[in-house]
């Protein structure tokens, strides 16, 4: 049976759930990603597959999340945000003979773009979850990091190494979210028992 079959019959805790367990995938993998990139900085060979794979996994996971809200009919942001990741990953594969400049361009305009969309999305389901808060942050965080990656991008000394700090501010956010929702479902639980 699949955990979608399995939650039964409360869509807004079964959606809590799953945004929760998404959340923490999220964060996971955002920490991986940056201790793989700085890392493999001196391996020039191996990063070109971290750059691809960041927003990639992005795409997939803001269309999962699309597919945990179907209910709501609102799944547009989620689906745009997928499709500018997915977007995000051609453009890298294009950049990537171009040098760092250049990649850092293309996720500075995909942390602007997403970074938008998530502090929308955040807003818009902050009555419903109340551990949007940190997302708020984050994407406004998202924004200012790709102003900051697109502004810096042609300085001397910019590197990849000032994408580790935004996948690792990335992970920190969606921790705290998935904490946030746990303490959100307990104190649900409590008010039903009484």
């Amino acid at each position: 049976m699949s955990i979608f079959k399995s939650l039964g019959a409360h869509p807004s805790a079964n959606t809590a759930l799953l945004m929760r367990n998404l959340y923490f995938v999220r964060a996971a993998f955002a920490l991986v990603w940056a201790l793989g990139l700085l890392s493999l900085i001196k391996m020039p060979a191996l990063v070109p597959f971290l750059l691809i794979l960041y927003p990639a996994f992005d795409a997939g996971s803001s269309f999962y999340d699309a597919y945990v809200h179907r209910a709501s009919k609102s799944t547009l942001a989620q689906k745009t945000n997928g499709v500018i990741s997915f977007l995000t990953v051609l453009a890298v594969l294009i950049v990537l003979s171009m040098g760092v400049p250049a990649i850092l361009r293309v996720f500075g305009v995909w942390a602007i773009l997403t970074g938008g969309i998530e502090l929308v999305t955040a807003i818009r389901r902050w009555k419903e979850f109340r551990g949007q808060a940190v997302l708020v942050f984050g994407g406004a965080v998202s924004v200012l990091a790709g102003s900051f990656f697109i502004a810096s991008a042609g300085q001397p000394t910019s590197g990849l190494s000032s994408l580790v700090g935004y996948a690792l501010m990335g992970s920190w956010q969606f921790l705290f979210s998935a904490l946030r929702l746990i303490k959100q479902a307990r104190q649900n639980t409590q008010t039903d028992l009484h």
